[in-house]
């Protein structure tokens, strides 16, 4: 099953496509925070939304200090900051699993050679469970939109992890499960693509979409099936 691509660096997506996490509340949980800010739950749902561009580039620093700009905008009382920011934290990063096989993914593309790094689109909460997945220790290097002030699909930030690995980005392969129009960046950018499709990722979830890609996977970790056993020498600068 090789495929005639052979990258020298992989640049991972995280979410959906190296982890994914099980929300710990329901919806209609949501309710008591909702009748102490006095608004609808979709209405401060949608506010907090609006805030996703800034905290995606590391504008916003915490939950905390997300919910005081939604409760100022919609009058809400500021001891309610607490409750909102805890809902947010405990559904994205408190319950967060490998998709099977990543970990033994990760140690075989290093074994064979192959660099890799992480391109993550993500908010203040990301960073904590990147360390506590010992992630820091599987990769090569690691980016991350809150911290680098870039988000996929930018070609800067594929440029940039490309470079992480001494490498330009038509030299790596980046795979990811599409969310963000990532695939369309990473091909802008100049990389080679494949496109995960695995449960609980964006293509999964919306499989109407048009995703362009080299290379299909059902798991994260079949990508093994596709690379050469030992990765191209990277030339000396």
């Amino acid at each position: 099953m090789k495929s005639d691509i052979n990258p020298k660096g992989i640049l991972f997506d995280l979410w959906g496509t190296l982890i994914y996490n099980v929300p710990r509340y329901k919806r209609e949980e949501y309710e008591p925070i909702a009748r102490q800010v006095g608004r609808p739950a979709e209405e401060i749902w949608k506010k907090w939304i609006s805030y996703a561009p800034d905290a995606l580039r590391g504008n916003l620093k915490s939950g905390q200090e997300r919910a005081f700009k939604v409760l100022a905008e919609l009058g809400g009382p500021p001891e309610a900051a607490a409750a909102m920011a805890h809902f947010e934290a405990e559904n994205l990063s408190g319950q967060v699993h490998f998709y099977e096989g990543v970990p033994e993914m990760l140690a075989e593309l290093r074994r064979r050679g192959y660099k890799a790094c992480l391109i993550s689109n993500c908010n203040y909460l990301t960073p904590e469970v990147v360390e506590r997945m010992g992630l820091p220790g599987m990769l090569d290097d690691i980016v991350m939109s809150c911290q680098v002030g870039l988000v996929k699909p930018e070609k800067a930030i594929y440029q940039l992890a490309a470079s992480r690995l001494g490498l330009v980005a038509k030299d790596c392969l980046f795979v990811g499960d599409g969310g963000d129009g990532e695939l369309d960046g990473a091909r802008d950018a100049g990389c080679k693509v494949a496109l995960v499709a695995q449960e609980r990722g964006h293509a999964y979830r919306f499989p109407q979409k048009v995703y362009p890609y080299d290379i299909w996977l059902d798991r994260v970790s079949d990508l093994l099936n596709f690379l050469p056993d030992n990765a191209p020498e990277i030339s000396a600068a």
